[in-house]
């Protein structure tokens, strides 16, 4: 910026601006029309003249200095060697005061010189960047093994970890958070479904993935099959309510189907996040029952071993995965078991639907519940299933799906010490046949698919550059740091480096 057309020309066109690492974005005759430019796209630097008219360059820089434009460079240029002029240019962070008229020299050694400090602030800033980046993904792989804790109802593992990563949960402390869990009214009231509530629950997951995608710093997202909650930390209660809102109304606007909620208190400490999404759960659901039991009901519907089995129409598998669903339940007490078993066949239709079977039989199934007795109903489920599901055409069963739910199930939980005989008691089969089917369809074994897993997950971990070998070791489930190198020599044919 200067107001002589001849020096505002020869700083243009005397200087090879590009060989020393700046372009020219504007030039301007006054401080007022610089400021304005310059406002709307801030420049990495300012060469400007001191004395012009309308508004001079120091009242320009202190302008740009309040509006929040502390990081542009400044270099003056005056005409008049004034103490007080340079006084006051060096208030304002100039890199340099130069007396006119200056060489092309003076001006390139200036902006070396800022260049430098340019390079260097930028250097500084990415390795801030990328050091929040490496922090916030630590958290995020921290708090993702909490939240599948808290879905397999581990509490065990759920308070080990809070213990081990200590650091982490205190980092998190004073963030206000609240869980809100949600739903379709007919799955709270376990309403006999239709093709149409099936949709509905696919639209309902891909909305809350989306949700989940476009607020990931805000918003995290613990899934089931047929409920999602959402733990939204530092999240503005207005702009939270105007979500929810507009979600209420798109699904019934979608799907003709009400989404019901249910809200935890605000918490400020990350190791009550057990609590609260327990509290969401049982204002959704209305889960007056002991905690076992709730976990139970949560995971009757859901079961992901009887769903891989009718997809698989494994005739052996979906009846072992029933009776012992219903042995579950039979250890209960009497005054929850109706309930138990309602839940039972609501996600028992939901799988039948979804399989493209007709809604006669849900109806059927429906049915069945008519008998007002525990166990006449529990007997006439087990003739239903025998009668009506256990036909395969083919005469065989790939146990595809069976398996890939394994797979998943290993994926989420890979940090975890994982049996095969925990498996087989999960998923309803016999340990030796699950071995058998999953090295079958997914090609390699269990324990060689899980400690795949781990060592991708070490290999992100140490590519960060943010924990120590031994961390990295402990986070991916191996605490023995030496085991840990000779399992990774083995599969990588060297030692883990950060």
């Amino acid at each position: 910026m200067d107001d002589e057309d001849w020096i505002l020309s020869g700083m243009q066109n005397a200087i090879d601006w590009e060989s020393v690492g700046f372009q020219i974005v504007g030039a301007y005759s006054n401080g007022r029309e610089a400021k304005e430019a310059i406002l709307k796209n801030p420049p990495d630097a300012i060469l400007t003249d001191i004395k012009m008219p309308i508004m001079d360059g120091i009242s320009m820089v202190r302008e740009l200095r309040e509006a929040g434009l502390g990081n542009i460079e400044v270099a003056f240029l005056s005409g008049y060697d004034d103490f007080k002029l340079a006084r006051a240019s060096i208030r304002l962070g100039a890199v340099d005061y130069v007396l006119k008229p200056s060489a092309p020299e003076q001006i390139v050694e200036i902006f070396e010189k800022i260049k430098v400090r340019l390079d260097e602030r930028k250097k500084r800033e990415d390795e801030k960047r990328a050091a929040a980046e490496l922090v916030q993904t630590g958290i995020n792989v921290f708090k993702n093994a909490v939240f599948n804790s808290i879905t397999d109802g581990n509490k065990m593992l759920y308070h080990r970890m809070m213990l081990l990563y200590s650091e982490l949960v205190e980092s998190e402390r004073g963030k206000r958070f609240e869980v809100i869990s949600i739903a379709l009214e007919g799955t709270v009231e376990q309403l006999q479904p239709n093709i149409e509530d099936v949709r509905a629950l696919q639209y309902l997951k891909e909305t809350a993935m989306k949700i989940r995608e476009k607020n990931q710093e805000e918003i995290c997202l613990i899934r089931s099959h047929f409920s999602y909650s959402f733990v939204f930390t530092e999240y503005g209660e207005e702009k939270m309510e105007y979500l929810l809102e507009q979600w209420t109304k798109n699904v019934k606007k979608d799907t003709g189907r009400q989404l019901c909620l249910g809200r935890s208190e605000i918490y400020q400490d990350f190791s009550k996040i057990w609590d609260a999404y327990q509290e969401s759960l049982e204002s959704l659901f209305h889960l007056e029952m002991p905690f076992e039991v709730q976990k139970l009901y949560l995971t009757i519907g859901n079961d992901t071993a009887l769903k891989a089995a009718i997809e698989d129409k494994d005739s052996q598998i979906i009846l072992w995965s029933l009776k012992n669903l219903m042995l579950r339940i039979d250890r209960e007490e009497e005054q929850y078991r109706r309930r138990l078993i309602e839940r039972l066949i609501y996600g028992l239709s939901i799988f039948i639907l979804q399989n493209g079977m007709p809604q006669q039989l849900v109806k059927a199934l429906y049915e069945v519940l008519e008998d007002y007795g525990y166990e006449p109903v529990k007997e006439r489920i087990l003739t239903f299933v025998k009668a009506e599901l256990l036909t395969d055409k083919e005469g065989k069963s790939k146990n595809v799906h069976l398996c890939q739910e394994v797979a998943k199930y290993i994926s989420k939980n890979y940090a975890n010490d994982i049996t095969l005989n925990e498996l087989a008691e999960k998923f309803y089969i016999s340990p030796n046949y699950l071995g058998t089917l999953f090295k079958k369809n997914i090609g390699v074994g269990i324990k060689e698919y899980q400690t795949t897993i781990r060592l991708e997950q070490a290999d992100a971990l140490i590519a960060g550059g943010k924990f120590k070998l031994y961390q990295v070791a402990e986070m991916v489930g191996y605490p023995n740091y030496e085991y840990f190198r000779k399992i990774y020599c083995k599969y990588r044919g060297k030692n883990p480096s950060a």
